[in-house]
């Protein structure tokens, strides 16, 4: 099914290595490029290690023999296969035009050997899900380092209206500087000026990771980052718990515990971003990355380079799309969203230390045992007025010790420590002092407690459900007379009482008809002339002067300008002063004042 070792492609500019992994819809290789470097010395030719995706839809597929063409079993899945390599092809060219020091690059995208190819940068480094196996919880300073860096690699590809849709530890690699690299937009998305989807791959979910309008089709064709920053908070919670978040469709029936909970050490501003990133509501979570990231206090953050593992044999996760040095494990992190990932050792050295740790775990509960004997012993001749060294005399230790015929020989080593270990008398007297007074006091707590514990009655399973459905069937109503206020209050009320997927959805279609609403009466306040690059140029009807908005009716260029028209590079905007101001296509102001263009 593989391209054998050493294959060639674009007439020989790349070669493949060896296969790192594979998954459903692809094959990764691990390969060189030829390539020439021109210098003070002339033109060098050089090898640069790269690594090359092929789109492999498994299930359809097959490799023809002698020929190595990629050919489909049926018609219908020739119908797939294209529909989703010509996706594949055009999301790949959008992310070849995107460069950010904290995403991989994508060198190439091509055809051959009818399937699509993107060869991209090799990284030499690690996942945060490798470092999340072998080294357990993450600090959260480390967390914090890599949240910040994704975190502006997501705003980079915001501003440009796509969304990752597939953020989780798996898919963020640490390279050998120590920084996080965002990897495997696969299932990206990316929309037009009006925010619509004009891009997308097939449905693909990362259970724990995905917020709910995903498990809808129609939950991300309208442009918002919330998508992706409950990944990042999934993210988080993840690396400083070791737990696999609840499913987001399921949280209705099995709530999301506080990451606190899990690990104590968790600071509470951290926390709370985590859990506002996590709403199941969209609107409910942060705006924007950029928000999610002013919440956060970076002050701890680690500013060193993170030591990375030595690398051993090369393995990649069949999820990812670019390779990493790494012994990676191929079982998921807590595949079970109530695991909770452990310190990872060598089984054949943690052995012994747990041997030697079991015999101290039997000596000390005899030891612990000889001397609440001796002790007790020592205060009941003691009370008796009897002197305190016939008590050490009188004790018969290996009677004591007799009765438990597993104890190892090693409990003979502290007998001598427990003989010597003789309590005053001062703090014998003292101790029978303090007796009567504790077995007073228990039962007193025991009442408090009980008093306090005493709750209000609660209302029926049929009187919740009674309430529920009515606010249900009253937020209902009031969406179909466009009462979007008053529907989102019921609802929220009949999530409150009870929080189903039911209540869930109707509260995103509020909010999603809330905003709509929202951004009709903004872009009302303008009117509309041309498109330009992403925006619309308008021209405001309270001042009668000419701008660009966005999709949502932000002014992308202030409407100040007299008038407009077209420029070389741009759009050229007359000011008050008849002088001209340029703008580019992305709203960037590139000249300004100038007496003509």
């Amino acid at each position: 099914m593989n391209l054998p070792d050493g294959h060639l492609l674009q007439n020989g500019k790349y070669r493949l290595t060896h296969v790192v992994g594979q998954g459903g819809f692809g094959i990764t290789y691990r390969g060189v490029w030829y390539t020439e470097v021109k210098g003070s010395l002339g033109t060098v030719k050089t090898e640069v290690p790269i690594c090359v995706k092929e789109y492999f839809f498994k299930d359809y597929c097959y490799r023809e023999p002698g020929s190595q063409a990629v050919k489909v079993h049926s018609e219908t899945g020739k119908v797939l296969f294209n529909k989703f390599k010509e996706k594949l092809i055009k999301e790949a060219k959008i992310l070849s035009e995107v460069h950010h020091p904290y995403i991989v690059n994508v060198l190439e995208v091509f055809e051959e050997n009818n399937t699509a190819y993107i060869a991209m940068e090799y990284i030499s480094g690690f996942s945060l899900k490798y470092m999340l196996e072998k080294n357990g919880i993450l600090p959260e300073a480390t967390v914090l380092k890599y949240v910040r860096q994704i975190g502006e690699a997501l705003q980079f590809v915001h501003d440009k209206s796509i969304l990752h849709l597939d953020i989780k530890p798996s898919n963020i690699l640490i390279d050998k500087n120590g920084n996080a690299r965002l990897i495997d937009f696969g299932v990206s998305k990316r929309y037009d000026i009006e925010q619509e989807e004009t891009s997308t791959t097939m449905l693909t979910l990362s259970k724990g990771f995905a917020s709910i309008e995903q498990y809808d089709n129609e939950g991300t064709q309208v442009f918002s980052p919330r998508p992706d920053i409950y990944s990042l908070g999934a993210t988080m919670y993840n690396l400083l718990t070791g737990t696999i978040p609840t499913e987001s469709i399921l949280r209705a029936a099995r709530p999301l515990r506080n990451p606190s909970e899990i690990n104590a050490a968790i600071s509470p501003k951290t926390e709370a971003v985590i859990i506002k990133a996590m709403q199941i509501i969209p609107a409910d979570r942060f705006e924007t990355v950029g928000e999610m990231l002013a919440s956060l206090d970076f002050s701890q953050a680690e500013k060193e380079v993170q030591v990375v593992p030595n690398p051993s044999p090369e393995i990649v996760n069949e999820e990812t799309t670019v390779v990493y040095s790494s012994p990676v494990d191929s079982k998921l992190v807590g595949s079970d969203d109530e695991e909770t990932v452990v310190n990872m050792a060598n089984p054949p050295a943690v052995e012994p230390i747990t041997e030697k740790n079991n015999s101290r775990k039997k000596i000390i509960p005899i030891g612990i045992a000889i001397f609440v004997v001796v002790g007790s012993a020592t205060a009941l001749l003691v009370h008796s007025n009897r002197p305190t060294k016939e008590v050490v005399e009188s004790i018969d230790l290996p009677s004591a010790v007799e009765p438990d015929s597993n104890v190892s020989k090693e409990v003979e080593m502290p007998d001598h420590a427990v003989l010597h270990t003789e309590p005053p008398i001062s703090e014998i007297k003292e101790a029978e002092k303090q007796e009567p007074q504790v077995e007073e006091k228990r039962p007193m707590e025991t009442e408090h407690t009980i008093e306090e514990n005493v709750l209000p009655d609660q209302p029926s399973e049929n009187e919740m459900n009674e309430k529920y459905n009515s606010l249900i069937a009253s937020g209902k109503e009031k969406m179909a007379k466009a009462d979007y206020s008053g529907a989102k209050k019921d609802l929220s009320e009949a999530k409150d009482t009870k929080l189903t997927e039911e209540v869930v959805r109707l509260i995103i279609a509020c909010d999603e008809k809330t905003e709509e609403k929202r951004i009709a009466d903004k872009k009302a306040l303008y009117e509309e002339k041309m498109a330009f690059g992403r925006y619309k140029i308008v021209r405001k009807k309270s001042n009668n002067r000419y701008g660009a908005i966005d999709s949502k009716a932000e002014e992308r260029i202030p409407c100040k300008y007299l008038s407009v028209g077209i420029a070389d590079n741009g759009r050229a905007f007359e000011r008050e002063d008849n002088l001209f101001d340029i703008y580019n296509s992305d709203g960037s102001l590139i000249s300004e004042g100038l007496t003509y263009y």
